[in-house]
């Protein structure tokens, strides 16, 4: 058989004889769960409203069924343990995320200070050297913040490509003084 690339790790391999073309990945423990990450989500997106369904038919079964999960959960107390730490893992892990971006959105006042008081700053230097300076400065301007709402749009004679009028969201001219006879 000839070689194929894995489209995950990109090592080559030799395809299983039993599954020859079709096999996409090179059988490594990582690569198998992306591909079977990216078969569950191709199969998501065909199927968007499967599991809407399938939550009312659940919830009409447990309503015919009082009671249920509890007797099992006593009945099968390995389950119940198991699922209990791995909730406790999940919330902690949902917390230390917060806990970063709140440490991240308290420090950002202070790193952006320090990088508008940094001599080094060039800003003829392109931005690919620089992604992490820019993206805090551009972020500390009030009138970038996209999630700060906008009172009024504030439209220039002339603003380069953009010109007044035109198209369904054009700014309606701002009146003036009338002129005179």
């Amino acid at each position: 058989m000839r070689r194929k690339r894995c489209r995950f790790c990109h090592v080559s391999f030799i395809p299983n004889p039993r599954v020859g073309d079709r096999q996409k990945s090179c059988g490594r423990p990582t690569c198998q769960r992306a591909l079977k990450a990216e078969y569950l989500d191709h199969w998501r997106r065909k199927n968007p409203k499967y599991f809407q369904q399938d939550y009312d038919r659940l919830k009409n079964w447990l309503a015919e069924n009082p009671g249920y999960l509890k007797t099992y959960r006593q009945t099968h107390p390995d389950y119940a343990a198991k699922n209990r730490t791995a909730q406790k893992q999940r919330d902690r892990r949902k917390k230390s995320r917060l806990d970063i971006q709140t440490q991240l959105k308290a420090q950002l006042p202070d790193m952006v200070d320090q990088l508008w008081k940094e001599r080094d700053l060039d800003i003829q230097t392109p931005i690919e050297t620089q992604p992490i300076k820019f993206a805090l400065l551009l972020g500390s301007l009030a009138c970038l913040d996209i999630q700060t709402p906008m009172e009024r749009s504030v439209c220039f004679g002339h603003n380069g490509p953009f010109s007044k009028g035109g198209g369904p969201y054009a700014i309606p001219p701002t009146p003036g003084p009338a002129a005179g006879p």
